[in-house]
């Protein structure tokens, strides 16, 4: 049994921190927590006083065959990543114990994700899965970001033409074992900015859509714009990705948008941090302020939000973008509290795996992050990472650098 003692505990749920608790896990679960609980002898026991503990980070978008680096390709094949060794790694140094992947090499993918279900891969965040990347011909990101790369088209993408038939695509996504349906529904070319790209007929968005759900897949939908999102959310859009893209000159939320969003159920997910880090694009002025004003009303309406990042391209590095990302939520008029359930509890619902993670319950995997500060005085303290646990065993410890 471990125990950790004293500690300041934000559990995930929303629910106020209850100081000087103590958290007994056995077997890789949660097994007590509480303030008045005996640890029984011969418990390993951490007396955290003045510590802060939350749960395990979740990432709600990220590309796990990605990387942030610009000398790596954009996307890789298993061997040459080393296992995806960069999401791994970075993921749990920073305390990101599940990642949602939102495009990606497929078939190997599928592989590792269910290596990471069935234990055979132990060191890793457990990860859910879209299927192939819906884009148009001509259309981001296969021939932007990725200039035409046929490895990309190969085998990230199902590239859509007018004629194309959609429900062998997603039948075969549902066969191999993805979780969900990722479409681009996109204009903007970051790699020739202003002139855009092709993107799939509105036809073909509701036919995706409509398919998948007849499949049991939910449906995320990458847009670039405010018309955008209303079309991916009036065809039953189950989660919106970025809302406003780096250059977007149309970039204002209108309050009929939001009525519509919050009526829908969708959930939004700004990835507010992978979006600053290319503004302002190319001549076009900042659109930071009106990303901020998108993602406040957005909360103010009560829409669920996601925190994810975008984690895998150029400049935002895996496990440490989610923290940014919450600082990000933050600025953007949202409580350090309610950022960090939404990136814990919140993005479990997301993944469809609270059952198991996302909180600081008994019965639930023993996933925690050990903070040296506290992260309601300031939310960037969920950076000052002491220890980080998953399914109860330690996976980063930084004690020592102390």
């Amino acid at each position: 049994m471990f125990a950790l003692k004293n500690v300041n505990l934000i559990d995930g749920t929303g629910k106020e921190p209850m100081p000087q608790c103590t958290i007994l896990m056995e077997h890789e679960k949660f097994k007590e927590i509480g303030t008045d609980i005996p640890v029984p002898s011969g418990a390993m026991v951490m007396d955290l006083q003045g510590k802060t503990v939350i749960p395990g980070l979740i990432d709600a978008h990220v590309h796990i065959s990605g990387s942030s680096r610009l000398d790596r390709p954009g996307m890789s094949h298993l061997v040459p990543s080393y296992d995806f060794a960069e999401m791994r790694e970075g993921c749990l140094r920073w305390g990101v114990i599940a990642v949602r992947s939102c495009g990606h090499f497929m078939e190997e993918t599928l592989v590792f994700r269910d290596g990471v279900n069935n234990g055979t891969i132990e060191r890793s965040p457990r990860v859910c899965l879209s299927g192939p990347m819906f884009q148009s011909r001509g259309g981001h990101p296969c021939y932007t970001v990725f200039m035409s790369d046929p490895e990309v088209e190969q085998y990230a993408c199902a590239v859509i033409d007018d004629d194309t038939q959609i429900e062998p695509i997603i039948r075969q996504s549902k066969e191999q074992g993805a979780d969900f349906t990722k479409i681009f529904y996109a204009h903007l070319n970051k790699m020739d900015y202003p002139n855009p790209v092709p993107r799939i007929s509105k036809q073909k968005l509701k036919e995706i859509i409509d398919i998948s759900h007849q499949y049991g897949l939910s449906v995320t939908v990458h847009v670039d714009c405010p018309a955008e999102m209303l079309d991916a959310v009036q065809y039953g859009a189950d989660c919106i990705e970025h809302m406003i893209g780096a250059g977007e000159l149309e970039n204002k939320i209108s309050d009929e948008l939001i009525e519509l969003t919050k009526k829908s159920g969708a959930v939004v997910d700004p990835t507010m941090i992978s979006i600053k880090r290319f503004d302002p694009m190319g001549s076009a002025p900042s659109i930071w302020d009106a990303v901020k004003e998108a993602v406040r009303k957005c909360y103010d309406a009560g829409i669920p939000m996601a925190v994810g990042c975008d984690a895998g391209i150029p400049f935002v590095p895996f496990g440490e973008a989610v923290h940014d990302e919450m600082a990000c939520l933050n600025e953007a008029g949202i409580p350090p509290l309610e950022v960090i359930a939404m990136a814990t509890g919140g993005n479990a619902k997301l993944l469809k795996m609270e059952d198991h993670i996302g909180t600081i319950e008994p019965g639930k995997d023993a996933d925690l992050i050990v903070l040296e500060k506290n992260p309601l005085e300031d939310i960037r303290n969920t950076k000052t990472i002491q220890l980080v646990v998953s399914k109860g065993k330690i996976v980063t410890d930084c004690f020592s650098d102390k």
